[in-house]
């Protein structure tokens, strides 16, 4: 029954990962400095940019829902962003504790309500906006790629490609390196038991890891609002592709 649930539903879950502590901004990836033409933070770039996602999505006749675990933010521009895309907030007591999921018991992590707010909305798919990093200093790192559940691995695959045709080595340096694919069982690792918990109820899901804020090529691409709309804009449209083509 979860499994047709699943293949069936028109519902698309986004969450932007990590959350925004007020005083100290976004806690999740960032650039080491501003040399590459921004400072450039994870959590704050994709509630800039979710809106591009969901919009893609919705006009491909999908309903599309966006959290993130934790309070709006106290920036003004990030939080006029999140009302305009209608994030939802996730009332984490605490964000970077380990919480067992409502779900499935056996699954664990920190974040977990984010997935588990994404069952409750019974989706098609889910994924996880997040961008990557290598280190703590600019390092050309170009092995992104899109983590998956098993039942995902189709999801997967039809966003890395997309991302490939539109975004790496088009407009994104990146070596001559396609975007990968790495499926995430085991959840010890990060976000292995997000996407342990939606595999447990047949949904696919992906955390978008493909673009390294500690490469300072990735860095200056995203600093430039019309390429960081193209990335976002690729993200949606490989998640269309998927809704579109999955087998039921």
């Amino acid at each position: 029954m979860m499994r047709r649930q699943a293949l069936e539903s028109n519902t698309v879950v986004l969450d932007i990962g990590h959350y925004y502590a007020p005083g100290k901004g976004g806690q999740g990836a960032r650039t080491p400095d501003a040399s590459q033409g921004a400072q450039l933070e994870e959590c704050e770039f994709w509630y800039r940019y979710a809106h591009v996602v969901k919009q893609v999505v919705e006009q491909a006749g999908y309903h599309c829902v966006v959290c993130n675990r934790g309070d709006i933010p106290t920036d003004p521009t990030l939080a006029e962003y999140a009302r305009q895309t209608g994030v939802v907030q996730i009332k984490t007591p605490i964000p970077t504790a380990v919480y067992r999921s409502n779900h499935h018991s056996n699954r664990m992590a920190v974040g977990i309500l984010s997935a588990d707010y994404a069952l409750d909305c019974k989706p098609g798919a889910v994924v996880f906006l997040h961008l990557n990093s290598e280190s703590d200093s600019w390092l050309i790192s170009n092995k992104g790629a899109f983590y998956c559940n098993p039942v995902g691995i189709q999801l997967a695959t039809t966003m890395a490609d997309t991302m490939n045709r539109r975004i790496f080595n088009r407009g994104l340096p990146n070596h001559g390196v396609p975007c990968g694919v790495v499926v995430r069982t085991d959840g010890h690792k990060g976000g292995g038991d997000w996407l342990n918990t939606c595999n447990d109820s047949f949904v696919p899901a992906v955390i978008t890891e493909v673009a390294f804020l500690s490469n300072p090529e990735h860095a200056h691409y995203l600093s430039k609002s019309a390429n960081a709309s193209r990335f976002a804009h690729a993200i949606g449209e490989g998640i269309v592709r998927f809704m579109q083509q999955r087998k039921r």
